[in-house]
C-alpha cells in the first residue's frame, strides 16, 4: 500500500510538471530562446572583440613598418611630411585604443620623439605606456625610457623619480634594474646625496653581486668613502 500510495504521488507530481509545461511552454520557450540568443549574441560579440584586436595590433605594426621606411627616406621634405602624418596618426590611435595596440603605439611615438631628441615629448609618450598599461611587459621598460628621457633633458631630480619609481613597482626581478639602481646612484651624486648615492649602490651589491654594472658601483662607493674622509 505504501509502495503504490508512492507511485501515486510520483505520477501526481510528474503530471502536475507536464501540465505545468503545457500551460507555460509558451513562456518556457520565450525563455529558453532568450537563453539561447544570449549565448549566440554573446559568441558574436566576443568574436567581433578578438578581430578587432587582431586588426588594431596589425594596423599599429603597420605604423612601425611606416616608420622604419621613413628613417630612411633621402628627401628631407618629404620625410618630414610622412614622418608629421604618422605622428598625427599614431597620436590619434593610441587615444582611442587601450590595451596592447594603443600602448604599442605610444611606444612608436616616444621612439619617433627620441629619434628627434624631442625628450619632453618622448618622456610623456613613455609615461603614458605605464598609465595605459601597467601590467604589461612593455610597462617596466617605458618608465626607465621616461626616466633616461629626463635625463636626457637635464631634468635629474625627476629622472631619478622614475628611475626609483620603476625599480620599485616592478622589483628587483625587472632585468633594468641594475641599471637603474646604478643611474639613481649616479644622479644622486650629481645632486652632492652621497648618502642616496652609497644606498643605491650598495643595493646592487646586495642583489647582483656578479653584475658588471655592479662593478662600476663598487668603484664609486670606494670613490665617495675616500673622498668623505
Amino acid at each position: 500500500m505504501e509502495k503504490a500510495s508512492e507511485n501515486k504521488e510520483t505520477i501526481s507530481f510528474s503530471a502536475k510538471v507536464i501540465n505545468f509545461i503545457q500551460r507555460n511552454r509558451m513562456i518556457l520557450f520565450g525563455i529558453l530562446g532568450g537563453i539561447i540568443l544570449s549565448v549566440i549574441v554573446l559568441v558574436v560579440a566576443i568574436a567581433i572583440i578578438d578581430a578587432t584586436k587582431v586588426q588594431a595590433i596589425e594596423q599599429v605594426e603597420s605604423f612601425s613598418e611606416r616608420y622604419d621606411k621613413i628613417r630612411f627616406e633621402s628627401d628631407d621634405a618629404k620625410k618630414d611630411k610622412e614622418l608629421s602624418a604618422l605622428v598625427d596618426e599614431l597620436k590619434s590611435f593610441a587615444a582611442s585604443h587601450s590595451a596592447y595596440a594603443g600602448a604599442r603605439a605610444l611606444n612608436i611615438l616616444a621612439g619617433i620623439y627620441a629619434d628627434k631628441k624631442e625628450w619632453a615629448e618622448a618622456e610623456k609618450a613613455w609615461a603614458a605606456i605605464v598609465d595605459k598599461l601597467p601590467k604589461s611587459y612593455l610597462a617596466p621598460v617605458a618608465l626607465y625610457n621616461a626616466a633616461t628621457a629626463a635625463e636626457d633633458r637635464g631634468d635629474f631630480v625627476k629622472a631619478i623619480e622614475l628611475y626609483t619609481k620603476a625599480v620599485d613597482s616592478y622589483g628587483d626581478d625587472f632585468p633594468l634594474a641594475p641599471r637603474a639602481y646604478f643611474a639613481i646612484g649616479r644622479l644622486q651624486e650629481t645632486q652632492k646625496n652621497n648618502t642616496g648615492a652609497i644606498a643605491a649602490y650598495q643595493k646592487m651589491v646586495e642583489k647582483w653581486p656578479t653584475d658588471n654594472w655592479t662593478k662600476l658601483a663598487q668603484s664609486r662607493i670606494l670613490f665617495i668613502t675616500a673622498n668623505q674622509k
